[in-house]
């Protein structure tokens, strides 16, 4: 019998195959997600139509018709092409602000180690932990204040010299620096099991997140210094810090509720069952979970925060956007609206380009996990 049963199992092992693909023609698969009924083929016709004259449009204004050298308004006559002359004889106010110009390798040094940094963030392999880069991301602000403030053997620049990209960097890594450990705070005491002190947490998250980010800038700017005992004084561009930090740390802080609400309570008995303190339990078991599921939650945080920077021109600091506008309006540049059309579309591509890099890596994290 067992004999009879050899000559129908196979001795040796069959060689793998690939997964059978379906093959299918890259215009016939075109056709089918563009043009799949008459009455969408001529939606996605006239769509077509609408963004190549848009495009061709944009290229004669940004490029065919643009001026591109000059050192006053004299260079931009007509509107009908961009004044990139404009952007290119004002670089410094946009890139750096009044810093003084024999310290502006302390600028480039802040510039140049936020790229390495940020370039051995993407280059990194995908199943590293996230500790190291919000360590880096803690740590950077405070070398890069410590470096442009100065003191000691470095001249002193006040931060009211400070300006456009430079600021926007600065402001940018300073209210992430701050605002995660306190959204961490805030959303560990919303599940404390102290009722002040878990009332106090909902309150604040509850009321910041109520209010607009333009009001919170305005009480920083005009009415905290009016509650300051005599004798102090905050600057405003450290007021408008902490107005950025406050109101982001309520936002972070729902992202972290999220994260913690995420890790099953059972995980959480589990260690304390085997001797882990609750302290213990919190750091080694329930935050390294939390924290990884809302990394591309608190990447979106980063981009919102970015953005959210154009505010501080509202208020009088010289930021990016702060920049281009008083450039546009300085005496050698008041004339064609194409002026300030130009350092506005400047603008919205270098966001355009700093978010989107955001928003890809984002997209990575979230892929890896």
């Amino acid at each position: 019998m067992a004999a009879s049963m050899n000559r129908f199992v196979r001795q040796s092992l069959i060689d793998p195959r690939a997964v059978p693909v379906v093959q299918t023609q890259a215009l016939v698969r075109w056709r089918g997600d563009w043009l799949p009924t008459p009455a969408m083929s001529v939606l996605s016709l006239l769509l077509l139509l609408i963004l190549i004259v848009s495009i061709w449009h944009f290229f004669a204004w940004a490029v065919l018709h643009a001026h591109w050298s000059g050192s006053n308004s004299q260079a931009c006559q007509g509107d009908t092409g961009a004044c990139w002359a404009f952007i290119v004889a004002r670089w410094k106010p946009w890139l750096v602000g009044d810093y003084p110009s024999d310290q502006l390798w302390r600028a480039w040094t802040c510039f140049a180690a936020f790229v390495a940094f940020w370039t051995w963030v993407v280059r990194r392999h995908r199943q590293a932990s996230m500790q190291r880069v919000l360590l880096g991301f803690m740590l950077l602000p405070v070398a890069f204040f410590l470096l442009l403030q100065g003191g000691g053997p470095l001249s002193a620049v006040a931060p009211t010299r400070w300006g456009g990209l430079l600021l926007t960097l600065v402001v940018t890594l300073t209210t992430f620096a701050t605002a995660l450990p306190i959204g961490l705070l805030l959303a560990l005491g919303r599940r404390s099991r102290l009722p002040v002190l878990r009332w106090l947490c909902t309150a604040f998250v509850e009321s910041m997140r109520a209010i607009p980010l333009l009001a919170v800038l305005f009480i920083a700017a005009t009415l905290l210094p009016m509650f300051l005992p005599s004798g102090w004084h905050i600057d405003l561009f450290a007021r408008a810090v902490i107005a950025f930090a406050l109101f982001n740390a309520a936002m972070a802080a729902e992202v972290f509720r999220g994260g913690l609400q995420s890790v099953g309570r059972g995980q959480f008995e589990a260690a304390t069952t085997v001797g882990l303190s609750d302290f213990a339990a919190l750091r080694l078991i329930v935050l390294p979970q939390a924290l990884t599921a809302v990394v591309p939650a608190l990447v979106n945080i980063m981009i919102a925060v970015i953005k959210e920077t154009t505010l501080l021109s509202v208020i009088g600091v010289n930021d990016l956007l702060g920049a281009v506008e008083t450039g546009a309006k300085s005496p050698d540049w008041v004339g064609e609206s194409n002026i300030l059309t130009s350092g506005q579309v400047f603008l919205a591509l270098v966001y355009l380009a700093v978010c989107y890099a955001l928003s890809r890596y984002s997209r990575r994290l979230e892929t890896r996990h």
